[in-house]
Order: structure tokens, then C-alpha cells, then sequence
């Protein structure tokens, strides 16, 4: 009999621990379960970009300067430098950044993480009454797509407020202002224009 009363005692004992812990296990992660479907997005990158760019062995000449461009690493846009000649201004200095938007990233910025979705793009000519400062491109930038758009607003962003100002090829496209914020860098598909006024 005692026999008996022990082992109901131990089995009772181990199912009050299976209890607990079950309970335990349902409420671990702190998230209430829900009938109604949540859309939260896309899950966060984790990504971290390593530093990338030129070595010291390749800082830049005599005549030259270190200018930022914005390449994708992971979910995000990170600056990564680019040597440019000191000379170059105006729709020539926009050329030369595009191209090293289009250009592949070295070996060594591959291996970090870095990308470009940057492609099929051009400057073209400035019209007339155009902002000073105004990039107008081969394509309208209101139609490309993230983070082409982004990379190239912060690429081409200047001043305090690190704005922009692109527009299309065509008579008809207005020029946009555009901010590199911390936002655009964080999730580039939320970069949007507003029309200069």
C-alpha cells in the first residue's frame, strides 16, 4: 500500500512538471496568438556591411577626390567611396557617378556584402529653367524601381538637407526633389519625390 501511495504521489508530481512546463513552452515567446492575418513585412536583414571601398594603398591622387556612392547591402544602402578627378562638375561629375553606380563592386566589396541594382541608365541633357543642381536621366525616376532609385538619390544628393533633384529625358517630366534620409537608407522603397515648386 505504501508502495502504491508513493508512485501515485511521483506520477502526480510529474504531471504537475509537464503541466508547467507545456504552460511554459505557449507562452515562451510572448506573442498572443491571433485568428486575423497580420501582415508584418519582410523579415528584418541582419546583414551587416563590412567596410568597403579603396584601400589606403588606393587612396586618391593627385588630382583626384573621394567621393560616396550608395551600393545595397542586405536590405539597406551603405556609402561606399569611389575616386573621382577633382575637375569634373555639373552633368559630367553626374555621368562619371552613375557609371560607378553601374560599375560591378570590386572583388573585395562583393566578398562584404555590396551590390548595385543600378543598370541601363544614362544622363541626358539639361533643359531650359531646369533647378540648378538637376540630374535628368535616360529614364523618368518616377518609373524605376527600389533601390535603383534610392541608390541614386543619395548617390546625387547634396547640402544639409541631402536632396536631389532628377528628372526624365522628356519636355514633360517635371523635376523631383528627392532626400536622402535615414529612412531612404534603411528602407530604400520608401524613397518619393515631391515636385519642385
Amino acid at each position: 500500500m505504501r508502495a502504491a501511495a508513493s508512485n501515485r504521489r511521483v506520477f502526480a508530481a510529474l504531471a504537475v512538471v509537464a503541466v508547467v512546463a507545456v504552460a511554459a513552452l505557449a507562452t515562451g515567446c510572448g506573442i498572443r496568438p491571433t485568428s486575423v492575418p497580420v501582415d508584418a513585412g519582410s523579415a528584418p536583414s541582419r546583414a551587416e556591411c563590412a567596410p568597403g571601398g579603396p584601400s589606403p594603398a588606393a587612396s586618391p591622387a593627385d588630382g583626384e577626390t573621394l567621393r560616396a556612392v550608395y551600393l545595397v547591402c542586405g536590405a539597406q544602402l551603405a556609402p561606399v567611396p569611389r575616386r573621382v578627378p577633382d575637375e569634373l562638375s555639373g552633368a559630367a561629375l553626374a555621368a562619371r557617378l552613375l557609371a560607378e553606380l553601374e560599375r560591378e563592386p570590386s572583388e573585395d566589396e562583393e566578398q562584404a556584402g555590396y551590390s548595385t541594382a543600378v543598370s541601363g541608365l544614362r544622363v541626358a541633357d539639361g533643359r531650359s529653367g531646369d533647378p540648378a543642381g538637376t540630374v535628368r536621366l535616360s529614364r523618368d525616376p518616377q518609373g524605376l524601381g527600389s533601390p535603383m532609385l534610392a541608390q541614386l538619390v543619395c548617390t546625387y544628393a547634396v547640402g544639409e538637407d541631402r536632396e536631389a533633384v532628377l528628372a526624365g529625358p522628356g519636355a514633360g517630366d517635371d523635376p523631383y526633389t528627392y532626400r536622402c534620409t535615414d529612412d531612404a537608407l534603411r528602407t530604400p522603397e520608401n524613397t518619393v519625390g515631391e515636385p519642385v515648386t
